[in-house]
């Protein structure tokens, strides 16, 4: 009875599986747009600092409602100094991770969507006023993030072709600093296009 229990339940196992890969579709394209940053935390003075943020973005369909989103970026972020014109720039390398919602069906061009998830950066280089000062900052940053947006179909031709529009928010969950006892944190707003190509 163990070994034929064993085999039943491998084989609701595979069945369910398989149901949600029929039902699975993954997409994959560039993304493009712009992050609105700055600092807070520990005595932060910081204005906002507009910059590039460019990558590869994916989505891995669970099923009709549901799915993930994993991201490659490159994030510019950092932020102005109320004092002159001081400009942090942070460089960082994101994977942004996310569980996403969709609303309406397969069937529909126009699908919108909420998310929320993790953010995990390597940082590539930090300058201020120019000078290169990547020691002062950690090199590693993870922010939380959530968001909205909407998924456009542009293409019924196989394979299918999304117009992704996205608005996330995300605030850093480290300090930004290395080695000193104040702490600051990234946090950015950021509005992006992405299109994305169906592989299954």
């Amino acid at each position: 009875m163990n070994r034929i229990t064993s085999f039943s339940l491998v084989a609701v196992l595979l069945l369910v599986f398989g149901s949600v890969y029929a039902q699975s579709t993954i997409s994959i394209g560039p993304r493009l747009g712009a992050n609105f940053s700055t600092f807070v935390g520990d005595d932060s003075n910081a204005e906002t600092n507009t910059a590039i943020v460019a990558g590869l973005t994916s989505t891995y369909s669970i099923n009709e409602k549901s799915g993930l989103g994993l991201d490659l970026l490159y994030s510019r972020e950092g932020a102005e100094s109320n004092f002159g014109d001081t400009n942090v720039k942070l460089d960082y390398l994101r994977l942004p991770i996310t569980f996403q919602y969709f609303f309406r069906s397969w069937e529909d061009d126009f699908r919108p969507k909420l998310y929320l998830g993790v953010v995990p950066g390597v940082l590539l280089q930090a300058e201020v006023a120019d000078l290169e000062v990547k020691e002062s900052y950690n090199s590693f940053d993870v922010a939380a993030t959530a968001g909205a947006g909407f998924n456009y179909r542009s293409s019924r031709n196989e394979p299918a072709v999304w117009l992704n529009t996205d608005f996330r928010y995300w605030r850093g969950l480290t300090n930004v600093l290395d080695d000193v006892d104040a702490e600051l944190f990234n946090q950015s707003w950021q509005l992006s296009l992405g299109l994305a190509f169906g592989l299954n």
